[in-house]
């Protein structure tokens, strides 16, 4: 039996996961199990986990959420550590796999996930976001910060079986569980020797859903409301302005400047999208 099952959620990734699969088999630690969840694709991604033998599970399109996902590809593993990545995402370097999963052999430690950077694909914004995000210190997280990120985590599985992610949320299910676990005296790590690229290649509607998306599922795990909407077009404003410094003044860049504006505005409307409604409820989108 493997110690660690690596979850990998698919959909369309055939530009990608090749890539990572090729290098999760580089990894020095090598005691693992590869498991695809796999919702719907049609573009070659099924074949490329094929041909790598990876062990592929498949779920409907319309039953997809991140957490959904997430379980039927731990339900079909076996490992006691539960490494959960991006199929859009590259180790690295040959460590990553082993420095993920060594905090969770303290018994204190329920989580741990790493660093993310931005590469050439990714769009100026987002790669700033990722550096501003996940820094060089290692970290153990502490409330009311509740942040994790299942892009590039860790989990143990004796309490995933306790709590298993929920699946309905329409993101966040990272940190929903995080924060489950700290409530309850459990500790996440920040580990930034654990390094990934991280690809998106979204469309602006795609970003602005992203974003709303996570602010919906903010409100609902209590970590951030509708009523926070000010501070996020704040802090947008403030990114866009720093955005446009670094652009201009170090990459000296001046066409970078439209695709930070639209990356700014597709985010910051995502996030006004949640509005406050009158009353107890769901906020109204």
């Amino acid at each position: 039996m493997p110690e660690t099952s690596i979850v990998i959620r698919t959909f369309n990734e055939v530009l990608f996961l090749a890539d990572l699969l090729e290098g999760i088999r580089s990894q020095t630690y090598q005691d693992y199990e590869i498991i695809v969840v796999d919702s719907g694709s049609f573009d070659g991604t099924v074949e490329i986990a094929g041909r790598f033998g990876v062990e592929l599970v498949e779920i409907a399109g319309r039953d997809f959420t991140f957490g959904f996902s997430l379980n039927r590809g731990i339900v079909a593993s076996e490992g006691r550590f539960l490494v959960l990545v991006s199929a859009h995402t590259t180790p690295v370097d040959r460590e990553w796999l082993g420095t993920l999963v060594e905090p969770l052999r303290d018994p204190e430690v329920a989580m741990t996930y790493g660093r993310q950077m931005g590469e050439a694909r990714s769009k100026f914004s987002e790669r700033q976001d990722l550096r501003r995000t996940f820094g060089a210190e290692r970290q153990v997280i502490q409330p009311p910060n509740f942040f994790a990120n299942n892009a590039n985590s860790a989990v143990r599985r004796d309490l995933w079986e306790k709590q298993p992610f929920d699946e309905g949320l329409p993101g966040l299910e990272d940190a929903a569980w995080a924060k489950y676990w700290m409530d309850r005296g459990y500790q996440v790590v920040y580990e930034p020797r654990a390094g990934i690229h991280h690809i998106h290649t979204e469309t602006w509607p795609q970003v602005e859903h992203r974003y709303f998306r996570e602010a919906i599922a903010a409100h609902a795990i209590g970590v951030r409301g509708p009523s926070h909407v000010s501070g996020e077009i704040a802090r947008e404003t403030w990114r866009f302005v720093a955005d446009v410094g670094l652009a201009l003044f170090k990459e000296r860049d001046p066409r970078l400047l439209l695709e930070i504006a639209r990356f700014r505005w597709a985010k910051g409307r995502g996030a006004a999208r949640v509005q406050r409604r009158d009353g107890p409820g769901p906020p109204k989108y």
